[in-house]
C-alpha cells in the first residue's frame, strides 16, 4: 500500500519511519504528477468526531484547499479541517448505485457532502438530507452543492444525536460513514427508521472482533425495542495493521 494519499491537487504523505531526506525526496518526485501542486506530511492520527488532521508542508504551493474530482463530481475543501478519504471512492459509488429514485435518504456525518452529492448524481433520489457537525465542513458542503448543481440535498448543521429525531420523518435509506469512535450512533438512526429501512453502517475492528461487533449492534437494537437483520459485511478499507473499516448492511425489520 502506498504511504501517501492523492487528494486532488494535494498529496498527503504518511511519513512515519522515514527520514527527513527520504520524505523530501518522495515529495519532490510526486510534485507535478497528475496536477499535484502541493505535498504535505500528515502528523499524528485523525482526531475526534470532526476527524481533523495536522499537516506539515514539504514542497510546492503552501495551500491546504484541495479540489478533487470523483465519480463525475467536483469537491473543494480544506484538508486540515475537513475529513476526506480518496480510498472510499468505490465505496461511495457502490452505495449510491443501491439507492432508488423513490428513496428518501439520510446521510449522517456528511462531511463536505461527498456521499450526498455522489448519491444525487448517480441515483437521483427524491430527497437527501445530510447532517454534519463541523462548521467548516458545512461551509464547503454548501459550496460543493453549487459546484455540482445539486438541488435535492438539504444540509443540517449539528450533532446527529441532537438533530436526527422524529421531526425529520422516516427514511428509506440511512448512510452512516461514522467516525471511528466508541459510540455506535445506532439509536439516532433507528429513531428515523421504519420497517424496511436499509442502513449502511461503518464499523471498525480487528478481523477477530467482527462477529462481536455485529452481535453488539443486534443486541443494542433489541434493547431499543427494534429488530434488525444483518446483511452483507464487507471490508471497506484498512485503518491499521489487521484493523479494518467494515461496511455492515442492515435491514430494519420492525
Amino acid at each position: 500500500m502506498a504511504n501517501y494519499d492523492i487528494v486532488g491537487n494535494i498529496v498527503v504523505i504518511k511519513g512515519e519511519g522515514m527520514s527527513r531526506v527520504e520524505k523530501l525526496r518522495q515529495a519532490k518526485e510526486l510534485l507535478g504528477r497528475q496536477g499535484i501542486k502541493t505535498v504535505v506530511e500528515k502528523i499524528g492520527n485523525i482526531r475526534g468526531r470532526l476527524r481533523t488532521i495536522s499537516v506539515k508542508h514539504l514542497v510546492g504551493e503552501k495551500n491546504l484547499i484541495a479540489c478533487v474530482k470523483e465519480n463525475d463530481c467536483l469537491f473543494k475543501f480544506n484538508i486540515k479541517t475537513c475529513y476526506f478519504s480518496p480510498r472510499l471512492s468505490n465505496e461511495r459509488k457502490f452505495i449510491a448505485e443501491k439507492i432508488k429514485k423513490k428513496d428518501r435518504v439520510l446521510v449522517m456525518f456528511a462531511g463536505v457532502g461527498v456521499y450526498p452529492i455522489v448519491i444525487s448524481k448517480i441515483s437521483k433520489p427524491k430527497e437527501i438530507v445530510g447532517v454534519e457537525i463541523g462548521r467548516d465542513c458545512v461551509k464547503y458542503f454548501k459550496e460543493n452543492l453549487k459546484l455540482n448543481k445539486i438541488s435535492n440535498v438539504e444540509i443540517i448543521q449539528g450533532d446527529v444525536k441532537k438533530k436526527v429525531n422524529k421531526d425529520l420523518g422516516k427514511f428509506n435509506v440511512i448512510v452512516m460513514p461514522r467516525p471511528n469512535l466508541k459510540d455506535s450512533f445506532l439509536e439516532s438512526a433507528l429513531k428515523v427508521s421504519k420497517k424496511g429501512t436499509r442502513i449502511y453502517y461503518n464499523g471498525f475492528c480487528n478481523v477477530s472482533e467482527i462477529d462481536g461487533l455485529v452481535e453488539d449492534l443486534v443486541k443494542e437494537a433489541k434493547e431499543l425495542g427494534r429488530k434488525i437483520k444483518i446483511g452483507k459485511i464487507v471490508r471497506a478499507g484498512d485503518i491499521a495493521p489487521y484493523k479494518f473499516r467494515y461496511r455492515i448492511e442492515m435491514n430494519v425489520l420492525d
